[in-house]
């Protein structure tokens, strides 16, 4: 696993599986409709077939199961936030006697972490398994019917594609100022120096390295990725038939 992938867990990971093949429009629009049926589920039978169909498509990523951990450790004080927020502040049937423990909302904080956390993790598997120039085509390629109101699609486009490829030279430097600093762990009001002392240098190196981007693109150069060429606007068969399978599975959990 590379640095940048060390440091971001969801940065994309090569691999020759039907996930990493499929039209990255497609996979947008499942993830829509996704996200549609987790955050409108009722019942955990939903929210747990969903869970199981995540860990199988997960199986074909690299590492996935070891930087999700990474991913839900990181969000650990929202799932706690949220919580907090149902037990204390939601009417209903109270815990053990009091009047300020909600059973009821006690139920439905742990339904909404659930529903988040399904969220990220289905999230970060489109993260997985497109490449950012690819994302960023294909959804300007979902847009495209706006630019018949005016809407500068394309432009936007480019503008993702420019963050998305600026995203890696921030991992890059924060990685090798983390490097840099590796002598300092001892104590947390140590590390919490050494890390203010990072943000001066950390703000040059990608002041300088932004510069030198934008120097490359007045000059010319190719530097920001245009997508996968395999990627053409007519749809392949094979792309249909995972589609329409994947918004029948979506279909079938949205009936329970």
């Amino acid at each position: 696993m590379s640095q940048t992938q060390t440091f971001n867990p969801g940065a994309y990971r090569t691999a020759d599986s039907f996930l990493h093949r499929l039209d990255p429009r497609l996979k947008l629009l499942l993830l829509l409709g996704l996200m549609v049926c987790v955050f409108s589920a009722t019942s955990p039978p939903r929210l747990l077939l969903i869970f199981l169909g995540w860990l199988v498509a997960a199986s074909f990523c690299p590492g996935a199961l070891h930087d999700s951990f990474k991913v839900v450790r990181l969000m650990r004080w929202l799932f706690l936030f949220t919580l907090l927020l149902h037990l204390f502040f939601t009417p209903g049937r109270t815990l053990f006697g009091t009047s300020w423990l909600s059973y009821d909302g006690l139920l439905r904080g742990l339904l909404v972490d659930s529903q988040l956390l399904l969220a990220v993790l289905c999230s970060l598997l489109l993260a997985w398994t497109t490449k950012p120039g690819d994302l960023a085509w294909g959804l300007a390629k979902l847009l495209s019917p706006l630019e018949c109101l005016k809407i500068p699609v394309k432009e936007l486009g480019g503008l993702i594609q420019l963050v998305l490829h600026f995203f890696p030279m921030i991992q890059e430097e924060i990685a090798a100022l983390k490097k840099e600093k590796q002598d300092v762990t001892s104590g947390w009001l140590t590390r919490i120096r050494a890390l203010t002392a990072m943000i001066e240098p950390l703000i040059f190196r990608l002041v300088t390295r932004a510069d030198d981007l934008a120097k490359g693109i007045a000059a010319g150069s190719d530097l920001l990725p245009a997508g996968d060429v395999a990627f053409t606007k007519k749809l392949k068969r094979i792309d249909l038939f995972l589609f329409a399978a994947g918004v029948s599975l979506i279909l079938l959990l949205w009936a329970l």
